[in-house]
């Protein structure tokens, strides 16, 4: 088994006693993150909160915008209950700390970031950084691993695999996708990045093509999941029989992360470098005998967090204090989408225990058009927030093509019920929720890690790192595996 190097929190000497401890105190938090926040007022959840904390938010000098603060920074106050001191320390102490990233000699970097502006002309400026950054690391440990074929999996409009390929790197890659059209895309883009890089720009600059240069990339169609994960390999060796290899894989989504890295584990790869997303597509439950995308380790054995909090792994703290308008006003639609529910379910509209309709968000336009249909007269006496609760409920209806329609008097009186505190409660609650959200992660990729580990001898290498400045890319934690 070989190494997992990371950056454990002070107090921690072994992956292996941190995972314990990340464990035991997911247990003791669990209600938190695994908190739906469209059930809450149908549940009673501020309820199931202790008492000290109701009040502490409840407070009439609470502001909400000591939130953003809370969530980004553990920052509260003195007169917080230490029991929830406490809760904010340990969500903040026992995060991981990703940093020391490989260091990158900086001419080399230069380089390769000057000849990327052929690459990147087409992308958004946060893909345009995360394509350099990994495909330098990608290069670097194909380089130290001795690998001649890269196979990027989830490989989409083919961006990082035509750097891969084209850039001065040049590795051979097999850009693997699991749609037509992304195919096509792909391949679309390929034709007209081959068009420039033949061109007088890059002539001029230095850049040399060759025909061989466009037989290094290769783009197939494959549905890669956990039980099929084999067919990795396959295609790898169909490619390049007698070739050492490795995958790659930028945002990898939900279980496909886990099945690159089931695929790396049963196969002969030398080294993989992934970047996972979208926490919330990954399955936990299933048939006798399937295989679960987590937990993968013999280390996170037993372990379970359950659909909702996974889905709190892809919150953003560090964004919110970047960005404080929008986080007010996401407390504000959580809000309205917990009134709308328990409204429903006073109308008997919808089970107590039913699933709640996803509403998505409701756009302004949407919104203009249900004003224009509720009377002047009906919420003529009510407040601005009474009155945006009531076009709220006809837009959030109407998108979903609901037939039932509450008088505005009965919106009206809903909100009233719950007032101003229910918006503090939910915006408190969320925040609550969200505050474990890192530490979530931090139990999935400290389950990947385990994982690679157990499957890499002692003279193996596996780490995790940050890649990505979390701001912009808050899914920014690279998983690297090298047999050798």
């Amino acid at each position: 088994m070989a190494a997992v190097e990371i950056q454990l929190p002070e107090g921690f000497a072994t992956v292996a006693e941190y995972a314990a401890e990340i464990k035991h105190v997911y247990k003791q938090y669990a209600h938190l993150p695994n908190m739906h926040i469209v059930d809450f007022f149908v549940t009673g959840f501020w309820q199931t909160l202790p008492r000290e904390w109701q009040e502490y938010f409840e407070a009439s000098d609470f502001e909400l915008s000591s939130l953003l603060s809370l969530a980004s920074t553990g920052q509260l106050d003195q007169r917080a209950p230490e029991s929830l001191h406490s809760y904010v320390r340990a969500m903040f102490h026992l995060r991981l700390n990703y940093h020391g990233s490989p260091p990158t000699d900086q001419i080399e970097k230069e380089n390769h970031q000057q000849e990327l502006w052929y690459f990147l002309d087409s992308m958004s400026p946060k893909k345009k950084i995360e394509v350099a950054e990994l495909s330098q690391l990608v290069a670097n440990v194909a380089s130290e691993s001795k690998c001649s074929l890269v196979v990027d999996v989830g490989a989409g409009q083919g961006y990082l695999s035509r750097v891969l390929a084209y850039s001065s790197t040049g590795l051979p890659v097999l850009a693997v996708d699991s749609s037509p059209k992304q195919q096509r895309g792909a391949e679309s883009m390929q034709r007209r990045t081959i068009k420039r890089l033949q061109g007088p720009r890059a002539a001029a600059n230095g850049f040399k093509w060759d025909s061989e240069r466009a037989a290094r990339l290769e783009h197939t169609v494959m549905h890669v999941s956990l039980d099929n994960a084999s067919q990795l390999a396959e295609a790898a060796h169909a490619t390049a029989p007698d070739a050492r290899w490795m995958m790659c894989g930028l945002h990898a989504c939900g279980d496909l992360s886990s099945a690159v890295l089931k695929a790396f584990a049963e196969s002969d790869a030398t080294a993989v470098v992934l970047v996972p997303c979208c926490y919330n597509h990954i399955s936990e439950t299933s048939q006798e005998g399937s295989v679960v995308g987590f937990p993968l380790s013999l280390g996170m054995h037993g372990t379970w967090l359950g659909q909702n909090a996974l889905k709190t792994a892809c919150q953003a703290t560090s964004r919110w204090d970047a960005s404080p308008e929008a986080t007010l006003a996401a407390f504000r639609r959580n809000y309205f989408r917990s009134l709308l529910h328990f409204l429903m379910v006073a109308q008997n509209q919808i089970a107590s225990d039913g699933v709640a309709p996803a509403v998505g968000k409701v756009t302004n336009t949407e919104l203009q058009a249900a004003l224009a249909e509720i009377p002047a007269a009906a919420i003529a006496h009510s407040s601005a927030d009474e009155q945006d609760f009531a076009v709220y409920v006809l837009a959030a209806l109407t998108k979903l093509d609901h037939a039932w329609r509450p008088t505005a008097e009965q919106c009206i009186a809903c909100y009233r019920e719950h007032g101003g505190a229910g918006l503090r409660q939910i915006a408190a609650a969320w925040t609550l929720k969200s505050l474990a959200g890192p530490l979530i992660e931090c139990m999935v990729v400290v389950d990947r890690a385990l994982y690679l580990a157990e499957h890499c001898t002692a003279a193996g290498r596996v780490r995790a790192f940050a890649l990505f400045d979390p701001v912009t890319s808050p899914r920014n934690v690279v998983l690297v595996a090298q047999r050798t």
